[in-house]
C-alpha cells in the first residue's frame, strides 16, 4: 500500500511507527513510501483488514502529530 505524506521531514517518524506494529514499509519518494502488513500465516487477512490495520496506525500517528497528513494512495 502506498501512503504519500505532507510533510516529508516527518517520513521516518511515521515509518517507524508503522513497523513497531508489524508494518514495514520502504521509501519510493521523496514524499511516499510503501508500506506492508505482517499477519500469521495461520490466519491471513484480507485486503479490507489490511488497508483497515494500516489505515488506524496511520490514523493514530497522525492524531499525536497535529498539522501532518498522510494519504493512502494505493
Amino acid at each position: 500500500m502506498l501512503i504519500e505524506i505532507s510533510d516529508p521531514s516527518a517520513m521516518d517518524a511515521l515509518r517507524r511507527h508503522l513497523q513497531r506494529h508489524g508494518c514495514p514499509s520502504e521509501v519510493r519518494g521523496e514524499d511516499t513510501f510503501e508500506v506492508r502488513a505482517l499477519w500469521s500465516p495461520e490466519a491471513p487477512l484480507t485486503e479490507e483488514q489490511v488497508r483497515a490495520k494500516v489505515f488506524a496506525h496511520v490514523r493514530d500517528w497522525c492524531a499525536g502529530n497535529r498539522g501532518v497528513k498522510a494519504n493512502l494512495l494505493s
